[in-house]
């Protein structure tokens, strides 16, 4: 349940719409992870040649929120994965609903004209 309730909360969150716009989401978000991969990178190299305890701890913070943005971005990136994956077993799953849905009106007006037959 945990897996559709953080799927149902990217898709408001995003506004994603259709399954166009979650692929472009995930084209999005790795490229956005490239990006800030590059820049924890930079904070780590800057802080192996750094002397300054002031910039060595501002490096780090910096480095840190990279990390925890990075995070972020793989959590959701593995959430809009799961999207594409579910979207066709939702589908498939609404379709019978729908079917069974239709049956059981069909099996209901059945009744109500045998009903009405027999009076």
């Amino acid at each position: 349940m945990e897996r559709y309730s953080n799927e149902i909360r990217l898709i408001v969150t995003e506004k994603l719409k259709t399954t166009e716009d979650v692929k472009s989401y995930i084209s999005q978000t790795e490229k956005d992870i490239a990006n800030v991969t590059n820049l924890r990178q930079k904070y780590r190299n800057k802080l192996r040649n750094c002397k300054d305890d002031n910039l060595i701890k501002e490096y780090k913070t910096k480095r840190d929120e990279c990390t925890t943005m990075l995070n972020k971005y793989r959590k959701n990136l593995k959430t809009a994965n799961y999207i594409l994956e579910d979207t066709p077993k939702v589908k498939e799953v609404i379709k019978i609903e729908m079917q069974m849905k239709n049956r059981q009106e069909d099996i209901t007006k059945t009744k109500k004209k045998d009903r009405n037959l027999n009076r």
